[in-house]
């Protein structure tokens, strides 16, 4: 058995463009519904993870193209990594023990885009492992 066949997460790594559809799925229908129910006034910043969103949906549907494939995930990646970073300002208000509404947004934010990258960081190096192997071959 090789070392690929007996990794865990080989079938997530193996789907990375639906992982992608699906958390940005998630994300526009959260922004969407924060903009559209909000607590007290609506604010367009609500929308911003369905932005982020989008820019996981979009590229990961055109990673179905062999030949964008790989432009098509950095770019999720960049996308995941701007959530990451977006969803990390929920953490000191979290930690104050403000769990609004904002803040649980970002929170889901920092979770579902951190995933992300953490699998693309994985993705990303199984490929090039395998690129290295074919090249031995």
């Amino acid at each position: 058995m090789t070392e690929e066949e007996s990794n865990p997460m080989s079938p997530i790594l193996e789907n990375m463009p639906l992982v992608a559809i699906l958390e940005g799925a998630i994300l526009i229908a959260m922004g969407v519904y924060f903009y559209l129910f909000p607590q007290e006034e609506q604010s367009v910043t609500a929308l911003i993870p369905a932005f982020i969103g989008l820019g996981l949906l979009i590229p990961g549907y055109l990673a179905y193209n062999p030949e964008m494939k790989m432009h098509a995930m950095h770019a999720t990646a960049v996308f995941a990594l701007i959530g990451t970073l977006g969803g990390a300002m929920g953490i000191p208000d979290a930690i104050a023990g403000d769990w609004g509404r904002a803040t649980i947004a970002r929170i889901v934010l920092l979770l579902l885009c951190g995933e992300y990258m953490f699998f693309s960081i994985m993705s990303f190096r199984a490929a090039r492992i395998k690129r290295e192997q074919e090249a031995e071959n």
